[in-house]
This record gives C-alpha cells, sequence and structure tokens, in this order.
C-alpha cells in the first residue's frame, strides 16, 4: 500500500470518529436483484458511515444486485474484492469505488474490519434541468475513460483534491446543527467531488454525459428482469425475453451485456442457482426436485453449475448450512 496524503489520512480519520449505521443486505433486494432506496427532501442525497457485522452474508454472487441511481463508497478500513459489471477489483482504505447504475454489482470478498463512507444519489439531484453542462457532473460514471477500473485509489495523483472536497462536505453533513440546514452548502461541496473526480477519470466527451435513452433502459431492464424472475423456472429463451423488454433479439443481447456487465445466459444461470441455494438451505427437498423447481433440464445440469458456482456439491452444501 503506497503511503496516503496527509488530506486523505485526515478524512479517514474524521470519518472513522463518526457515528456508524449498521447494514445488511438481507430482505431489501427484491426477486429482480433491485435494491430500492428513498431519497430525502429538500436534499436528495443519502451519506452514510456503515459497517457489515453480518458481511458473511453479503458477500459473493449471492448478493449481487443493482440500482436506478448514483452510488461511490469510500473504503474507511479493511480490505475487500468488488464487482462491477465485469469489472472486478480490489479495494483498501482510502480508494473510491465508484458504482454505475444499472450494472450489477457487489463485494466478492471483504474482511470483517471493513466500514465505509457510502453516497447515493439520483441523477436528479445533479440534473434537474436537463442542461447538458450540469450532466458534465456526473462525467465520471457516464463518461468515464474505457481503459479505467471505475475506482480512484487512494494513493492516485488528484485523490487528495477529491478527498478535500469530501472532508469539506461530510464536516457539514455529520456537524449538522439543529435548526440549521447547510443544505446548499453541503450540495456546493458535493460538486466539488463531481467535478474533481470527472477531471480524473471522465474520457473528455462531454456533449451528452447522461446518456439520452436512460429512462428507456431502465424501462426495458425492468421489463426483462421481470419476466426472468416470473418465468426463471420455465424453459426461458432469450427471444422470449428480448420480446417482453420490445426489442429484437440481437438487439436485446447487447442491450442486456452492455447495461448490466453481465451475459443473459450467464444472469439467468445465476438466478437458477441462487433459488436452488436458499430451497437446499430452506427446505428438505432432493435435488431433482429442487432442480425441477428453478429451471434446470435435469439433476446433472444443476450440479454442475451448482458445483461451479459454490465449489460444492448440493448436498454438501446443505450439510454445511444446516449445521451453521
Amino acid at each position: 500500500m503506497k503511503p496516503l496524503h496527509a488530506t486523505t489520512r485526515e478524512l479517514l480519520d474524521f470519518l472513522t470518529a463518526q457515528p456508524q449505521e449498521v447494514f445488511d443486505l438481507a430482505g431489501r433486494i427484491d426477486t429482480r436483484r433491485y435494491l430500492p432506496r428513498t431519497f430525502p427532501e429538500p436534499l436528495p442525497l443519502i451519506i452514510s458511515h456503515q459497517r457489515y457485522p453480518g458481511y458473511r452474508r453479503m458477500v459473493g454472487e449471492n448478493w449481487m444486485h443493482w440500482h436506478d441511481y448514483y452510488e461511490c463508497f469510500i473504503a474507511l478500513s479493511g480490505r475487500g474484492d468488488f464487482r462491477v459489471g465485469h469489472d472486478r477489483f480490489q479495494f483498501e482504505p482510502g480508494d473510491v469505488v465508484l458504482v454505475d447504475p444499472l450494472k450489477i454489482h457487489g463485494v466478492m470478498q471483504m474482511e470483517a474490519a471493513h466500514t465505509a463512507l457510502v453516497i447515493l444519489f439520483p441523477a436528479q439531484l445533479i440534473t434537474s434541468t436537463g442542461a447538458q453542462l450540469d450532466q458534465g457532473f456526473l462525467s465520471a460514471w457516464d463518461h468515464r475513460d474505457s481503459d479505467l477500473m471505475p475506482v480512484l485509489r487512494g494513493s492516485d495523483a488528484g485523490a487528495a483534491d477529491v478527498h478535500a472536497a469530501l472532508q469539506d462536505m461530510t464536516h457539514l453533513w455529520f456537524g449538522k446543527e439543529k435548526g440549521r440546514e447547510p443544505w446548499l452548502e453541503i450540495k456546493l461541496h458535493f460538486l466539488r467531488v463531481l467535478f474533481q473526480l470527472g477531471q480524473i477519470m471522465s474520457s473528455g466527451q462531454q456533449t451528452s454525459a447522461v446518456p439520452l435513452d436512460r429512462p428507456e433502459r431502465e424501462q426495458r431492464l425492468r421489463r426483462a428482469l421481470d419476466h426472468i424472475s416470473l418465468h426463471a423456472h420455465e424453459p426461458l429463451t432469450q427471444p422470449a425475453v428480448a420480446k417482453a423488454a420490445g426489442m429484437s433479439t440481437s438487439r436485446f443481447r447487447a442491450f442486456f451485456k452492455d447495461t448490466t456487465g453481465w451475459g443473459f445466459a450467464q444472469y439467468v444461470r445465476d438466478l437458477r442457482v441462487e433459488r436452488a441455494a436458499k430451497l437446499l438451505r430452506e427446505t428438505h427437498d432432493s435435488v431433482a426436485t429442487i432442480a425441477h423447481m428453478t429451471g434446470f433440464a435435469d439433476q446433472s445440469h444443476l450440479m454442475r453449475c451448482f458445483k461451479a458456482k459454490y465449489a460444492s456439491a448440493p448436498l454438501g452444501y446443505r450439510r454445511k448450512h444446516q449445521e451453521q
């Protein structure tokens, strides 16, 4: 780990001392893997210092999910392994991780000591007027250089400027005084954070930083995932899902991969295996019955896919979880 700038160390020390929120994904993700959020008014922004005592239940592909709002987090303690779409990388204290809207993402591994400052916001916080100039603030997400992973290392050039803006913003956020509402100041410093991230990570193409078809993409993705969720236990074809999304099969194939970062077949297979794992944990049904209930051609097909994902045969997985 490279030495961190003094500004970064000050930020980590300050944030680590702030009140923590216990976060657990259990029960929050719906059948489409969507994680909903309700944003407050007058400033639709969520900032929280999170810890994860149930982290053992929250890592790996079982907990991969997506959402339609923007996210970034700053690792404060502990290291981990994160995946966003097809990108997978390590993170450590001081790193700023960007999570793209609609991309399937999640922590693959993390240390028990991991804590993070998590920032969530809808596009409307920045682009309510639709002006392209405002849309440029989101360029670190929407026009990130294709050669870059979605992570700013704490020791990277420019990271100290991002951390300085974060420090000014979080001092206001966590130091809010009763009767005083510093929302404009908080948004001002947040815009500084976004601007600095864009300067470092964007490709420089600012003409339409927020894709103009995003609402349509969100609607099509929701329809596709709704159809998959409802019919995953049946023989499921890509043309049928493409039809549900209102697209041709060839266009849907590229759309699904580009939007979520996952291939269609990979997504369906993993969803079926996850449902099979849940049934193994919670029922005494046979492997053959579970294979039929979750859309696999037969027991052998489930066993191959299950072992590839969990490095364990279904019955071994059941015994392990029933003993816990």
